[in-house]
């Protein structure tokens, strides 16, 4: 059984811009892992905007939109899109501290109701469902 990873952006940067320091490891990883992808529209959209705001991708829209198209589609039937996204309720048990791990966290419980788990290069994310890419 192919195990299931929601990827942060990060991690979603990191594996599919070839100018991230990490994208070696993240595509390393990736290779290994060969996972099942549920995705959603929050971290679709996130890759968007950070793809077209961090000033080394400096991605317009549509290199961007051409990359997580590239992405979704080489994955075929091991991505899964979530179309419903329950409210930031789901937080409520889930640990947060402060500002900081309200996205992450909430992405950690998303994971986990689909049974997945967070794949990120984010080594600050303290959630039993987050998986560091190494």
């Amino acid at each position: 059984m192919k195990r299931r990873y929601l990827f942060d952006v990060n991690a979603l940067v990191g594996l599919l811009w070839a100018v991230h320091s990490l994208h070696g490891r993240a595509n390393g990883w990736f290779s290994r892992e060969a996972p099942e992808v549920p995705g959603c529209a929050f971290t679709e959209l996130s890759f968007i905007r950070v793809s077209m705001a961090d000033k080394t991708i400096a991605a317009t829209f549509e290199d961007a939109d051409a990359a997580i198209a590239g992405f979704i589609a080489e994955l075929g039937d091991r991505y899964h899109f979530v179309d419903w996204l329950p409210s930031y309720g789901i937080l409520r048990r889930s640990g947060v501290r402060s500002h900081k791990d309200a996205s992450d966290f909430y992405l950690c419980e998303l994971a986990a109701r689909h049974a997945a788990h967070l794949a990120t290069l984010d080594v600050g994310i303290r959630h039993p469902a987050a998986v560091l890419i190494a």
